[in-house]
């Protein structure tokens, strides 16, 4: 190849990625901070489509960042129950706020989950329509600590915050902190 082919190869290339078509092979995390974002700030998902699980997002979002601020929480809202299942199936996000019955639904892989299967959910807090869930993985420490600040500022919340009800297995945190023993170290 002579450096006229390798120019014009060169500056096809340029304009293929200047027009806005990316390599055949695309980073699905282009700016690699977002897991970074995420290690140092609790999101909590809410939903766009159900008003109660926006509304209490809202305000464990503003309870933990009163009461817990090194919890750095914020709020993310996905378009429905389904995206909220597949963020946290995938390990894309860690703690939701779910209708009961979806989240029961996606631990059990019933529809509309039921091509998500053995996603490792937790429950943190019961909201009674609603419940504060995890996967199983989130730090039991963490887990504890969610469960004591929401419960102890329960005057800040739209529902009353107890421990985990349903199908859904408690966290090992949420588990420790409900029947009164020590936080968990790790």
């Amino acid at each position: 190849m002579d450096r006229r082919e390798l120019l014009t190869l060169g500056v096809g290339a340029a304009a293929f990625v200047l027009a806005g078509h990316g390599p055949a092979v695309a980073d699905l995390e282009p700016d690699a901070m977002w897991s970074i974002y995420r290690r140092y700030r609790l999101l909590i998902v809410g939903q766009r489509d159900d008003e109660t699980s926006g509304a209490l997002a809202g305000a464990a979002v503003d309870v933990l960042a009163r009461f817990l601020p090194a919890s750095r929480a914020r709020m993310a809202r996905a378009a429905d129950a389904r995206r909220v299942g597949v963020l946290i199936g995938t390990g894309q996000q860690d703690v939701a706020i779910m209708a009961t019955e979806n989240a029961e639904a996606l631990f059990l892989a019933r529809p509309p989950f039921d091509d998500i299967r053995n996603v490792p959910l937790r429950g943190l807090v019961s909201f009674g329509s609603h419940a504060l869930v995890c996967r199983q993985d989130f730090t039991d420490r963490h887990g504890y600590l969610l469960a004591q600040t929401l419960t102890a500022h329960n005057d800040a919340l739209p529902a009353f915050a107890g421990s985990p009800q349903g199908r859904v297995p408690a966290h090992r945190g949420s588990h420790a902190f409900f029947a009164g023993e020590a936080m968990p170290d790790g």
